[in-house]
């Protein structure tokens, strides 16, 4: 029984011993890769931008350098950057040894809002403002009229009820009609009723306030069939229990 004393205490200096080191090495470990300048943040790439220069991302990205590249938090970074209306996410990534990547998803525009104080702003598909612009600016997309956004500034989500329907027939159009929805010019709200214009010749399609799945569907149809060229308006809003009803003025 003699015997075991020393080899428990062999035993128990041995443990001392490495979790001492153990210790030890984590703190020089945390100690070298706080202060070792070589991992200090010195360069920045950008990927994923379309609609956004990248030279606006590495301008705040630039905020970072000198900092430690393994201590900075993705979320200070993230923050940063979705100060920029257009930048929807970002993935952030290392690059050993001292370079930050980030890859951004970008908000893409889908539409004009005109205000009732006849501005205009891009929006992305959740009705956030990203862009005051001109009309002029040329890119190919529809423009909802009218709305009442209540003094947002840019990057807020527009919560205007009549912005949400218009939105909504918007959406149901590019997910299910997207060939007509090129030939949309303006969508606006008159009186409760959505009203759709078209391109070429100014025609007003009068959808009314509410079914919109099914008179969409009935309104694309005589579209297709009748054409507009002799018609000022195309009015679906109106069906008796065994025919649909297209009113052509």
């Amino acid at each position: 029984m003699r015997t075991k004393e020393p080899i428990i205490k062999k035993a128990l200096i041995m443990l001392v011993v490495c979790i001492s080191l153990t210790g030890g090495s984590a703190y020089l470990l945390k100690f070298g890769v706080t202060n070792w300048n070589y991992l200090q943040m010195k360069e920045s790439e950008v990927a994923g931008t379309v609609h956004i220069n990248p030279d606006i991302i590495h301008i705040s990205l630039s905020e970072f350098k000198g900092q430690n590249l393994y201590l900075l938090e993705d979320d200070v970074v993230r923050d940063r950057l979705v100060q920029n209306p257009y930048v929807k996410d970002v993935r952030i990534l290392r690059i050993f040894p001292s370079t930050l990547k980030v890859v951004i998803e970008e908000r893409l525009p889908i539409a004009y809002i005109q205000t009732d104080q006849d501005e205009y702003f891009l929006i992305d598909d959740q009705g956030v403002l990203l862009d005051i612009v001109d009309l002029s600016d040329g890119l190919d997309v529809p423009v909802f009229c009218e709305i009442d956004i209540n003094n947002l500034t840019l990057g807020q989500e527009i919560t205007d009820t009549n912005f949400k329907i218009l939105l909504d027939v918007y959406k149901t159009l590019k997910d299910t009609y997207h060939d007509f929805l090129a030939s949309v010019d303006e969508l606006c709200i008159e009186d409760g009723d959505v009203i759709i214009s078209e391109k070429e010749r100014g025609v007003r399609f009068i959808i009314g306030d509410r079914d919109f799945d099914e008179r969409l569907e009935k309104l694309v149809f005589a579209y297709q069939n009748f054409g507009v060229a002799t018609y000022s308006e195309i009015d679906v809003r109106f069906s008796d229990p065994i025919h649909e009803l297209v009113i052509l003025r």
